[in-house]
């Protein structure tokens, strides 16, 4: 597990959201390129980065911006945020992204982005959000009704998204700490996936490899990072982190060293 620093950017600044309520935000002194720059001097391993305008509004908003920030650092950065068709998606790993965030477009057109699933298999992540087991869409603007379990399944057997970020909106930017049990459901149902679909004999070649999470939301401090190290989730790549890095309430660098015990 790695400790990814996320970088949201609303109107060009860098804020943080309690909820994903845009009306409830956060605005930081560091502008966006000045806070990836110094999450990488920290020793971050990768960077988070999402154009909230863009989420919101299903265009990229802050394209400028993020391609300012690929340039400046020298470790993957992951882009969500308004990216919903070809051409964006093409766009942004021309302009040096390592991952593309994909959310609403995988519930509204996902035929219209088949040509970037096939051309960036393992770049591409499936970001699902949910409140109250409910996937939430546009920025969490809306929510639908498509089951938890069955979006995974359909994602990665039907299309080879092996890449999951799964976000507890009612924690996040709420400095509560994660929510365990959701974490372990995730973990459990990517496990079960992949295991009906190796029980099955399912050799499609749209499926690739193992399936890997990246937890979001509620991150509080050092603690929470112990208390997920130790629950040992194999197929945990990483745990998201905004609001208590940007108020100093987790220091990036003793975190990184935490985890690096059980390395």
């Amino acid at each position: 597990m790695i400790i990814i620093p996320a970088v949201d950017i609303l109107n060009s600044e860098c804020v943080r959201l309690a909820k994903g309520n845009y009306k409830d935000k956060k605005k930081y002194k560091l502008t966006p390129l000045e806070a990836a720059s110094n999450w990488q001097s920290k020793g971050a391993e990768r960077l988070h980065v999402v154009d909230l305008d863009g989420a919101k509004s299903g265009n990229p908003e802050n394209f400028d911006v993020i391609s300012k920030i690929v340039k400046s650092v020298n470790i993957p950065v992951e882009i969500g945020g308004g990216i919903r068709d070809d051409e964006t998606i093409e766009n942004y790993f021309n302009a040096g992204a390592s991952y593309i965030i994909l959310g609403s477009v995988l519930f509204k057109n996902i035929n219209g982005i088949l040509k970037s699933i096939e051309k960036y298999k393992g770049k591409i992540i499936a970001g699902l959000d949910l409140s109250n087991k409910k996937i939430a869409l546009s920025g969490w603007t809306e929510r639908i009704e498509v089951d938890f379990y069955d979006a995974v399944d359909n994602l990665y057997n039907n299309y080879g998204i092996n890449q999951f970020i799964f976000t507890d909106i009612n924690r996040d930017g709420m400095l509560e700490g994660p929510n365990i049990k959701f974490i372990k459901e995730c973990s459990a149902i990517c496990k079960d996936v992949q295991k009906i679909n190796n029980n099955t004999g399912n050799n499609d070649a749209r499926t690739i490899n193992n399936i890997e999470f990246i937890a979001s939301g509620g991150v509080s401090g050092i603690g929470d990072i112990i208390l997920l190290r130790d629950l040992y989730l194999d197929n945990l790549l990483g745990l998201i982190t905004g609001k208590a890095l940007y108020d100093d309430r987790l220091n990036l660098e003793e975190a990184i060293k935490t985890l690096q015990i059980n390395k």
